[in-house]
């Protein structure tokens, strides 16, 4: 799995948790084609155990907490 690098200054917000991670996936790809950086930490368990996320809340999509915003305005507007 690849761990973006961490800035302290900058932590990793939930902007939205998804029930599948081929969903997680697809707002990953439209986030990154907005520029914004996104990461899904759930990533690898949703593959190899996708039934143990449901119990733990999900698949969770991740930016940086200085584009929180801008992610959700995004995403809000793909689902609108």
């Amino acid at each position: 799995m690849n761990v973006p690098d961490h800035d302290p200054g900058d932590e990793w917000v939930t902007v939205r948790t998804c029930v599948w991670g081929h969903e997680a996936e697809f707002f990953r790809s439209v986030l990154e084609g907005s520029d914004i950086e996104a990461f899904i930490p759930d990533e690898q368990m949703g593959t190899l155990r996708p039934h143990l996320l449901l119990g733990t809340g999900g698949v969770r999509l991740q930016v940086r907490a200085s584009d929180a915003d801008r992610a959700r305005d995004v995403l809000d507007s793909i689902e609108a």
